[in-house]
């Protein structure tokens, strides 16, 4: 985020009320102060605002509306400003005013400097660069309004390095460059937004600009230079014919997993959600989806639905008198409330055993099987056990005579973390053997499969048969459901002869899968010059620091002295008040005089919301052990032992106890892997324990003196310049 002055923003002056203002004022200002913002001042005071969105909602040669519905801030007060960013995702400026209205000046959401500074020697070694701008005919640097703020000059040697044919553009030539096969580098988001804008208003000023098609291509230089990594992170995965749109969805540690499987001669298929292309039926059954639930909210603390609000869902099970009675409802609601991870659940509707739901119709002989995995639909949430998709395929499969048993391994807790432990618990594969995996559209690079949307569509399923989306179906629907799965695996089903059996056995080391694949995703990024071998100690801390404290100093210096390197893994999950590239920045300054210390991102495998999100949402949910546990291993086995951590340092907690049941759980488990675990008291400013949480606390109601007393001088420093103190 980013603290601008009012002498930094786009302002445009009125001296009368009006509800718009002409194009040629506009035109002009974001050449000048190219922003994503324009304010409206009237007598020193905020009359409006102009954002990319009135732009381009206006019509060819109209006036641009104002708009004044927006939101404001009454002082800087960066506490607010991040929880605004945080809730409203539609919002990237915010402006200041005093109590008097006058403009003083906003925040950004974006400052891009962070990340490429942060990333720019690790970029320089990234030899992609020149491949991906290949299929550009020409790249033009656009350069930007405040040459010394952003430098732009290390982009320019970084071209050069890989003899990228590139220009320096100007803003007034955009527009003419719209029609080539051009890469568009910026500065930033917000030059690119009002860059964006300018080129919209001159279109509707030039009539020859009107009809032209735009195939230039705008990005900004953090995003160009995230496309880089993402693309190199890809490549060393063995995962490199990715789309460069599908880049930020796809999900690596699936997609290895199954491609391992499928080397093995397992079928592997998907099933997802959407389709990447909304059709009509999806838009306006999605739309009835969200006007059902205006009339039917779900209330989490109740089954749903109920019969006065929506007997159609159940359907014909309203004549059993359980369903009429709603206790066949009641069963099931309260057996998802206690579900989880190796749990048993006896019951009349709904029963799991080791925390898998009964699948019904299994056969006692079988020639393989089918394993189905992930969330609501999968372990059929709102129906019971006969219901399932996976009870109605185990069915329909024996009805045509194919001797196969289906496992049900969906879950709605931790579906991401347990997939590679779920697949080492089935330990053994036969050469018969099917997974079918639910997920996201995109998620899984070269596994067959459908979407939930094709298969409503095809069947014409009424919203009735749903409670809020497709992912959460009755009875009937999960019958649909089945029956398009059936079709889908039915030309890799074994048909059950002799030679068919599928005795063969199949083992699978998943856990020497998942080494390679840290090795491959993060520790080659952020170790590859690690000296392996040249400490004796190696400490580590895992640290979200919102924000850095003296209390994140004292803790870092106690440990430090205890080992010859300490490793700091900063977590990097944007959960947080103050988002990942800030926390990184005042920790690197708040330690920067330390010299054995080194800092990395914690990436996907340390307090990452997959593995533990309960850090994040501080809910003590039924598996809130069995995923610190789980955190706490794939730490240790995958991170710790091949860097030669000797050691993990944390500070004690008195008062959070979500990070206590962690701290249990590494005393637990990091001596059992040859890890001391070290925890260390927390210190005092005062009479008050020092904690991330009061620094928020006391920021947020402006005590900046109580606030100030529990920040290092190099935290200080940067709240002053965000608060204007």
């Amino acid at each position: 985020m980013l603290k601008r002055a009012i002498e930094q923003l786009a302002v445009y002056k009125i001296e009368e009320d009006t509800e718009e203002l002409p194009i040629g004022g506009l035109h002009s200002l974001y050449l000048e102060k190219t922003s994503e913002i324009i304010y409206i001042v009237k007598n020193s005071a905020l009359y409006g605002i102009i954002s990319t969105g009135e732009v381009f909602r206006h019509s060819l040669n109209m006036d641009v509306k104002i708009n004044k519905d927006f939101t404001v801030l009454t002082g800087f007060n960066v506490i607010h400003a991040h929880q605004i960013f945080r809730k409203r995702a539609n919002i990237h400026k915010i402006p200041v005013v005093n109590e008097r209205g006058e403009l003083l000046g906003d925040y950004s959401r974006w400052d891009d400097m962070l990340y490429i500074k942060r990333n720019g020697a690790l970029l320089s070694r990234m030899e992609s660069v020149a491949q991906m701008l290949a299929q550009y005919d020409i790249v033009y640097i656009v350069e930007p309004v405040d040459k010394q703020y952003m430098e732009y000059s290390p982009l320019l040697k970084y071209l050069e390095q890989f003899q990228v044919r590139h220009h320096v553009l100007k803003k007034d030539q955009l527009v003419g460059k719209w029609t080539e096969q051009a890469l568009c580098i910026f500065s930033d988001e917000d030059e690119k937004r009002g860059s964006l804008c300018f080129c919209e208003l001159e279109s509707s000023r030039n009539e020859s600009f009107g009809h032209i098609q735009r195939r230039a291509r705008f990005i900004t230089y953090k995003d160009l230079l995230k496309q880089i990594i993402r693309e190199a992170e890809l490549n060393a995965l063995g995962l490199g014919s990715v789309d460069a749109a599908s880049y930020a969805r796809v999900d690596e540690k699936a997609t290895i997993l199954l491609s391992v499987l499928k080397d093995k001669g397992i079928k592997c298929f998907r099933l997802y959600k959407d389709e990447p292309v909304q059709t009509e039926y999806g838009k306006d059954f999605n739309y009835k989806a969200k006007e059902r639930l205006k009339r039917y909210p779900i209330d989490p603390e109740s089954t749903w639905p109920k019969k006065k609000e929506n007997e159609k869902f159940y359907d014909e099970l309203y004549r059993q008198d359980d369903y009429e009675r709603e206790i066949a409802q009641k069963e099931i609601f309260d057996a998802n409330s206690v579900f989880g991870y190796k749990k048993d659940i006896t019951g009349e509707y709904f029963n799991a055993r080791d925390g898998r739901r009964i699948t019904c119709f299994q056969p006692e002989e079988y020639i393989g099987t089918i394993y189905c995995f992930g969330p609501c639909t999968v372990m059929g949430g709102f129906v019971e056990d006969q219901y399932t998709f996976e009870s109605y395929l185990q069915q329909k499969l024996l009805q045509k005579g194919y001797r196969y048993r289906v496992e049900n391994y969906g879950t709605t807790l931790r579906p991401d973390a347990a997939l590679d432990s779920r697949l080492q618990e089935i330990d053994k594969f036969s050469a018969n053997d099917i997974v079918l995996i639910l997920g996201r559209q995109g998620e899984m690079i070269d596994v067959p499969g459908s979407s939930l949307e094709k298969i409503f569509e095809r069947n014409k399923i009424p919203i009735e048969w749903v409670t809020d989306s497709y992912m959460h179906c009755n009875h009937k629907a999960n019958e649909r459901i089945a029956d398009s799965l059936l079709e889908m695996i039915e030309p890799s089903l074994a048909s059950g002869k002799e030679e068919d059996s599928g005795s063969r056995e199949i083992k699978i080391d998943f856990h020497e899968i998942m080494k390679h694949y840290v090795q491959d995703k993060y520790l080659r990024l952020y170790f590859r010059d690690f000296p392996y071998g040249a400490y004796s100690t190696i400490g580590a801390i895992v640290m979200n620091c919102n924000p850095f404290s003296k209390g994140h100093r004292y803790l870092i210096e106690q440990a430090c002295r205890q080992v010859e390197l300490l490793i700091i893994f900063v977590v990097e999950e944007d959960l947080s008040v103050f988002p990942f590239e800030e926390r990184f920045k005042l920790i690197a300054e708040g330690t920067k005089d330390l010299k054995n210390v080194m800092m990395v991102p914690s990436g996907d495998f340390i307090l990452s919301k997959n593995n533990f999100q309960e850090y994040f949402t501080k809910e003590e949910d039924k598996v809130i052990a069995l995923n610190a546990e789980y955190d706490i291993n794939v730490f240790a086995d995958y991170i710790a032992e091949p860097l030669h951590i000797t050691h993990r340092f944390a500070g004690e907690e008195p008062e959070d106890r979500v990070t206590s049941i962690y701290n249990t759980a590494m005393r637990k488990i990091l001596p059992q892997k040859g890890i001391t675990f070290v925890e260390i008291p927390r210190i005092n400013a005062g009479s008050e324990i020092i904690s991330a949480s009061k620094v928020r606390k006391y920021l947020e109601e402006e005590n900046y003196e109580r606030a100030f007393a529990f920040l290092p001088e190099t935290t200080k420093q940067y709240f002053a310049q965000q608060i204007c103190i």
